[in-house]
């Protein structure tokens, strides 16, 4: 199963380049909202262009942080049935969940690349100001971000499958979870002993 595994590494590096990568728009965020804030009340002088560009880095930064937050199993869930299944059934949970998300990613993709395909079509400005900038780029991101998280949608099915039938696999996203854990604690938690893993000086120094 090595090309599973290779397949992953290839898909959750994706993801977390991304997620990496349009991290920094938080800094453009705070510098345009720094020169409003300078601009409007130390000179005033209000910009015309502040505001909208604010709104569009942060619309970009949600839309795209989508597959990074999927790959880091960070949406927000309901836990409380999910957390007392077995592996096995939450990995069928998984399975139900994911393949609802991708018939619904992939008729959303379809619709945001026509959305964006007649924005540049007719060259869309915004009229919600006197700076009336594009939008055709802005909603371009729409579609590339729905494609980024459903390629990692796609990561999450193959995995949920491959619990549910109990399909030997290399899990990269796993061997990140132990590199987490205190290599004194490991043995301890791999023979399932919790409470004796809790009670440990290791646990401790953490």
């Amino acid at each position: 199963m090595t090309w599973v595994t290779r397949y992953l590494v290839a898909q959750d590096g994706l993801s977390e380049f991304v997620g990496r990568a349009i991290s920094w728009l938080t800094l453009g965020m705070i510098g345009v909202l720094m020169i409003e804030i300078i601009f409007r009340y130390f000179l005033n002088s209000p910009t015309l262009w502040a505001h909208e560009t604010s709104t569009m880095l942060y619309g970009a930064f949600c839309m795209l942080a989508g597959c990074y937050t999927l790959r880091h199993r960070g949406h927000v869930r309901s836990e409380v049935i999910w957390g007392m299944l077995p592996k096995r059934g939450q990995a069928l949970c998984d399975v139900v969940i994911f393949s609802l998300g991708f018939v619904v990613l992939a008729m959303f993709l379809k619709l945001a690349i026509v959305f964006a395909a007649e924005s540049w079509a007719v060259l869309e400005y915004s009229n919600k100001s006197m700076w009336q900038p594009p939008l055709y780029p802005i909603k371009t991101v729409i579609p590339l971000a729905v494609g980024l998280i459903l390629l990692q949608n796609i990561a999450e099915l193959l995995r949920a499958a491959l619990t549910l039938f109990k399909i030997d696999y290399d899990d990269p996203r796993e061997r990140e979870f132990e590199s987490d854990i205190d290599p004194e604690l490991l043995p301890v938690i791999l023979d399932g002993d919790v409470a004796a893993a809790v009670d440990t000086d290791a646990l401790g120094k953490r």
